[in-house]
């Protein structure tokens, strides 16, 4: 097994890169939105804490899918990884949201939207990332007869 040729066909570093600057653009837009519109502090508090939730369990995700790649072998270990680590993104996510809504008095509504979103939209641009790392494996054309 080799973990250096495997450790860089999963792209650790730009996965979390992209997991930050995504959640903080997110963070900021909906600061923006919030401030700007009036928005109650408790909707803006509830939705920036599911983002929290969000943007930690995609942290934690990008680091086991570095870990899960190491198990398998072959060229689709990377992107069994990925799944792997993508189903442990939708078990944290809610999870820490939940934990988040029971441990501090918040509205519900605001906190899961905010970690819904921040869920899917990480998500979409964690898919786009690693199928650039993986040479455009979802723009491949295919050969005409």
């Amino acid at each position: 097994m080799s973990k250096g040729s495997q450790g860089a066909a999963y792209p650790t570093k730009r996965l979390l890169v992209s997991v930050v600057s995504t959640a903080t653009a997110l963070f900021v837009l909906w600061l923006m939105l919030g401030f700007g519109a009036g928005i109650d502090e408790a909707v803006i508090r509830g939705g920036v804490l599911g983002l929290l939730a969000a943007t930690v369990s995609h942290v934690l995700g990008t680091l086991a899918g570095e870990r899960f790649v190491s198990i398998g072998s072959g060229p689709t270990a990377p992107l069994a990884a990925y799944l792997a680590s993508s189903t442990l993104r939708f078990i944290c996510t809610p999870a820490f949201a939940v934990s988040l809504y029971f441990a501090l008095p918040q509205a519900p509504a605001p906190l899961l939207i905010g970690a819904a979103a921040g869920h899917g939209l990480i998500m979409i641009v964690d898919v786009s990332v690693l199928l650039k790392a993986q040479g455009g494996a979802g723009s491949r054309s295919t050969p005409s007869a």
